[in-house]
């Protein structure tokens, strides 16, 4: 989880950004650019100075690797500021090219518990491609490395709620007013366009601009959002709880073979043998009927037992209620099934110890149910929901002020199941009439065997921001975006519910071999 969410802010901003460079220079030098002005707020200090010649790490989020960028010549922002009575610190970091702007703001998001990367892991890709970039820290939520500070507990069961309240959304919006004053008073233009992008937590805060700050930026890229957040949080330990009952651990190596057997056994279903599920609708395979199959694990044969079958259909089944109803979905078959028994467990660890609890000693090994879970997220959902759930459905104010939301989600998503954002899109829909309209405003891409913001085997979207900028700037709607494959193979994503369906003749390699359809029927031919 920790390695995911350092990626997942590039994930969502990389790409060639089309009409980029127009050799906009500085009206006014970097050192004096003054404080701005925002409400509620008082400005402690404020730097800005010239840095050439920056470099340092980025992210290649279509081959997840590290890089490294270099020569960057920027005007680096700092500002730090703080609320009359709350005693808190609240950091901005603004990134301005020194040549070749964009004419465009690009608020960054976080991922996991932090709310933004500085530096150039945050912010300089945005930079090199023209933008005026920017992110917040929110007060600091977490250390440097992203573990969770245990004071957000302020005293027996108490929370830091001011804290809270910056991290989940006002500094968001504090963030699109200094973002903007500041390339404002740069550049000495106010006509601009601003941007937001960010993938899972930055997905998250996507999606609460959207619902609460409508009006604070032109378009958003939210990929892989953390909607329905303290449902989800909450959820993250449904795998570890089974396991917890049963006192048993499923094996990495079992829980991939159940993977593999899911990606075998519907592979097919959309017409092309890739390695890929795309209709997974349609898949189907019932965890228990592999009871008693032998797997390789390491140099040693295993065989399937009732308990691996078990924790794996509860991690595809979701958290649903004693009498069935689903209370949070679960994730689709053919995705990672390992980090759910694994890695984001320190993540659920710190949610419950910290959020939940309220007590950083707080011994969970007692909880071990599911019912405890049930009532966990009952209780969550009833103190903070109104801090950061980001579950509300109203963006009428969002689509009646001209902007536009663009989300795409890996259909191999194994810590934030798309299955949540298609829940979030068709309430939406029912809200605000129907598919058509909202699809003006509002767009979903599935991305198949795409992973948590990046990886896995499937199509990669880096054209997503592309073609929000063309859809908020040319009035041009995305009907497809483009994907590619680490391996070069290529897809079109279509805007759901329709899905692509490859012609049955051409090389499926190619993303001329598909178009957006109903299903994936192969078109008849007479």
């Amino acid at each position: 989880m920790r390695q995911s969410t350092v990626i997942s802010v590039l994930s969502a901003v990389a790409g060639v950004v089309q009409g980029a460079a127009v050799n906009r220079r500085a009206a006014i030098a970097c050192s004096d650019i003054p404080a701005p002005d925002v409400p509620g707020a008082e400005i402690i200090s404020i730097t800005a100075t010239e840095q050439l010649d920056v470099s340092g790490p980025f992210v290649n989020e279509t081959i997840a690797s590290i890089g490294l960028l270099e020569g960057i010549n920027i005007c680096a922002v700092d500002i730090v500021l703080t609320h009359p009575g709350l005693d808190d610190r609240i950091g901005f970091s603004i990134w301005l090219p020194l040549e070749g702007w964009n004419n465009r703001f690009l608020a960054t998001g976080g991922g996991g518990f932090q709310s933004g990367y500085p530096g150039t892991v945050g912010l300089g890709l945005p930079v090199t491609q023209g933008f005026a970039a920017g992110m917040t820290d929110a007060g600091n939520l977490t250390d440097p490395s992203g573990v969770p500070l245990e004071d957000i507990v302020v005293g027996p069961g108490q929370l830091d709620t001011a804290r809270l309240a910056s991290f989940s959304f006002s500094s968001l919006h504090e963030l699109a007013v200094i973002g903007k004053a500041v390339t404002n008073s740069y550049y000495g233009t106010k006509s601009f366009h601003s941007y937001f992008s960010g993938c899972s937590t930055g997905g998250r805060q996507g999606y609460t601009l959207a619902q609460e700050y409508p009006t604070d930026f032109d378009g958003i890229l939210a990929v892989a959002p953390g909607l329905y957040f303290t449902d989800l949080l909450t959820s993250l330990g449904l795998a570890q709880l089974v396991e917890r009952g049963l006192g048993y651990d499923l094996p990495d190596c079992v829980a991939t073979a159940f993977s593999q057997e899911a990606v075998s056994r519907c592979d097919g279903l959309d017409g092309v043998i890739d390695g890929i599920v795309s209709n997974f609708d349609a898949c189907e395979l019932d965890s228990f009927s592999l009871v008693g199959e032998q797997v390789l694990c390491g140099n040693e044969s295993a065989t399937i037992t009732a308990a691996d079958a078990e924790i794996v259909d509860a991690i595809l089944t979701g958290v649903r209620s004693s009498t069935g109803n689903l209370i949070y979905p679960g994730v689709i078959l053919g995705s990672n099934y390992t980090s759910l028994t694994s890695s984001v467990i320190s993540v659920w660890d710190f949610w419950n110890r910290l959020f939940i609890r309220r007590d950083p000693d707080y011994d969970l090994s007692g909880y071990t149910t599911i019912e405890q879970l049930i009532e966990n997220i009952a209780t969550v959902r009833a103190e903070l929901s109104g801090f950061i759930a980001a579950d509300s459905p109203n963006l009428g104010p969002l689509r009646d002020n001209g902007s536009k939301l663009l989300t795409w989600h890996g259909l191999a998503d194994e810590v934030i199941t798309a299955r949540a954002t298609i829940r979030y899109r068709e309430t939406v829909e029912a809200v605000l009439g129907g598919n058509e309209r909202v699809n003006e405003f509002y767009r979903v891409f599935l991305a198949p065997g795409v992973g948590h913001c990046y990886g896995g085997t499937g199509a990669y979207p880096a054209d997503a921001l592309d073609a929000l900028i063309g859809w908020v700037e040319d009035g041009e709607a995305p009907e497809t975006l483009h994907g590619r494959t680490a391996n070069g193979e290529e897809r079109i994503l279509c805007p759901y519910p329709l899905v692509a369906r490859f012609d049955g003749e051409g090389n499926p390699d190619v993303a001329d071999s598909y178009s957006c359809a109903e299903d994936f029927a192969p078109p008849v031919k007479c």
